[in-house]
């Protein structure tokens, strides 16, 4: 299985890469979450990934990268996993000539597992 830092290393560069000999590279937001519960609860667990991005019109050559792993694994109780990213990018000095809108990258991985074993331990 391949880790999700060198998946989203292979996503950027294959979005930086993309661009036509010439052009600066835009911003690129990479944002990679993954949400894991597995669990006897009675109750689904509650999942939130909040991520925000704020990035100038002309902004070139700037990166944000964010990761996140939140995993619950046991118990019967209310499982609940929550995030908020803000990513906010500004231009650089050296833009010249055209750009395109920032590249994001967002990647939310959420899976919710109800594991009915969890309640028969003591």
């Amino acid at each position: 299985m391949i880790k999700p830092q060198y998946l989203l290393g292979l996503l950027c560069a294959g979005a930086l890469g993309s661009f036509a000999p010439g052009v600066s590279a835009q911003c690129v937001v990479a944002d990679v979450s993954i949400q894991a519960a597995i669990h006897g609860g009675s109750k689904p667990a509650e999942q939130v990934n909040d991520v925000a991005i704020d990035a100038e019109d002309a902004c070139v050559g700037n990166t944000s990268v964010s990761t996140n792993r939140q995993i619950q694994v046991g118990g019967t109780g209310e499982v609940r996993q929550t995030r908020q990213s803000r990513h906010q990018l500004r231009g650089s000095e050296r833009a010249s000539g055209s750009s395109g809108p920032t590249v994001a990258v967002p990647v939310n991985v959420q899976v919710d597992v109800y594991n009915p074993a969890e309640r028969l331990r003591r």
